[in-house]
């Protein structure tokens, strides 16, 4: 068996500025202002959360941006030098650098679209997909782990360069922000009554060539989400 280790983070003795990875958006899309406020009691919530694979019903913006509110918006932001900032939000991350950017695309709700969540401001940046076969091949990357259907790609994309800026050998976190993300999520869904499944794959080949995506990116994999389909609606 062979097991990859990585090493453990050592915080640096002094804050670095580095450039972060910037999303090449072309225009903004605003959510509707969030709609479901309350997910109910979170013990039902840990009884009732299951991998949901069946993503028939599209999931709408409203929904996306209700579900990315309630698990990575930013709800306080401290400078500490420069552009090195301390933050919070609802998932837990290393030293609150939060790397994670969160990608969304859909065959259904996105067609050709690719959106970056802004956790600051509750909006996502637009990139169009048009060129050559890049949205089907992104969907054909995702597909060799988990058909998604009508169902809403989350891709988790980690921009070191945040991490970095504080901690030597941060990749680690990268990994532990991806779950703490993850699970976040699913409880947000079971309670917003969605399909949610994680995935097993890290990156999405096609979109990193798009991108163009510099080496101290990571994809940290991601979920596919949707609307809830009948079968599943009996089960809750």
């Amino acid at each position: 068996m062979e097991i990859t280790k990585l090493r453990s983070p050592r915080p640096r003795l002094g804050l670095q500025n580095l450039k972060p990875w910037d999303f090449p958006a072309t225009g903004l899309l605003r959510p509707p202002p969030v709609y479901q406020q309350k997910l109910g009691n979170l013990e039902d919530l840990l009884m009732a959360r299951r991998s949901r694979r069946e993503f028939t019903v599209p999931l709408t913006i409203q929904q996306l941006g209700d579900l990315l509110w309630h698990s990575y918006r930013l709800r306080k932001k401290t400078c500490l030098k420069d552009d090195v900032f301390w933050e919070s939000r609802p998932s837990p991350a290393g030293g609150g650098c939060y790397p994670i950017q969160v990608l969304a695309f859909s065959v259904r709700t996105l067609s050709k679209t690719l959106l970056a969540y802004n956790p600051e401001y509750h909006v996502f940046g637009v990139l169009a997909l048009t060129r050559g076969k890049i949205f089907d091949r992104a969907v054909e990357d995702v597909e060799k782990c988990l058909k998604i259907g009508n169902g809403t790609v989350l891709w988790f994309v980690a921009d070191m360069s945040r991490s970095l800026s504080r901690y030597r050998d941060p990749e680690s976190l990268a990994w532990r922000d991806s779950g703490a993300l993850l699970a976040t999520a699913s409880l947000v869904a079971e309670g917003m009554g969605l399909n949610f499944c994680g995935l097993g794959l890290h990156d999405i080949p096609a979109l990193r060539r798009f991108l163009k995506l510099e080496d101290w990116t990571m994809g940290v994999g991601g979920c596919v989400i949707s609307g809830a389909s009948p079968t599943n609606l009996t089960k809750r």
